[in-house]
């Protein structure tokens, strides 16, 4: 049996291949790209072993993740030259390839595409890797009893309508439950961080994927753009910051 059998036949253009001027990134993409061809071929070489792994991950980031750590050493890879980039780059950098995977998940699952989703995983895993950025919990209680839910979880519940759906249910069901319990306050966390995941959830709500390109983008430039000392930036990181942030634009059209 072929790999390429696994996948729809319509031959899209990857998109994550295309060269970028921008330091860092171009590099990133480069390396992500020869590990992700590696990872293509090894999965190739022994398809049946991989089968399961390789549907799940069509649909799932976790699933990708492992099968990107199963068939490639990413601590092996020749990834040093991100340990030198600014907190900020790194930030935007991570993103972006979140972004990227995002979109090409609501695609129809080519070849292509699905080489481009696992590029912007690698990427991502690479990132993560060098600069000790672990994934948080896809949905975190803290210990006072707020809600709340990572960016990973809200980029996958945006991909996932049904399950946004039952997301915003679960989170309104606590809220009936919380108001009909004797001592309710309206001016408590625990309420408060209630009605701020419901708002995030509905916030997350849409008939199209376009839509959700374009706030993922949104959400992209202005997490990027946080903490950013304008005035302090060195002449070459604003550049940095600023070509990065036409690239996100640039990839949600």
């Amino acid at each position: 049996m072929k790999l390429n059998t696994m996948f729809d036949e319509r031959n899209d253009q990857a998109s994550a291949t295309s060269s970028r001027s921008l330091e860092g990134t171009a590099q990133l993409t480069n390396l992500s790209t020869q590990i992700a061809n590696s990872i293509m071929q090894t999965v190739g070489n022994d398809i049946e072993s991989y089968r399961s792994l390789v549907e799940q991950s069509k649909t799932n980031h976790d699933a990708m993740d492992k099968l990107i750590t199963t068939a490639y050493d990413l601590a092996a890879a020749d990834s040093s030259f991100i340990s030198a980039l600014p907190d900020t780059i790194v930030d935007g950098m991570l993103k972006s390839q979140q972004s990227k995977r995002s979109r090409a998940k609501g695609k129809i699952m080519t070849m292509d595409n699905y080489l481009s989703m696992m590029i912007g995983a690698v990427a991502e895993n690479l990132l993560r890797l060098v600069t000790n950025r672990p994934k948080s919990a896809v949905g975190s209680r803290q210990q006072t009893g707020s809600v709340s839910f990572s960016e990973d979880r809200l980029l996958e519940l945006a991909d996932d309508q049904e399950q946004l759906r039952k997301e915003i249910r679960n989170v309104q069901s606590k809220k009936s439950i919380m108001k009909s319990k004797e001592g309710f306050d309206v001016e408590s966390d625990r309420w408060q961080s209630l009605l701020q995941a419901e708002q995030q959830l509905k916030n997350l709500r849409t008939g199209t994927v376009r839509t959700v390109a374009i706030d993922d983008t949104k959400n992209a430039l202005a997490d990027m753009m946080s903490g950013v000392d304008i005035q302090g930036l060195k002449s070459a990181d604003a550049k940095h910051l600023l070509e990065l942030a036409m690239s996100l634009v640039k990839e949600a059209k």
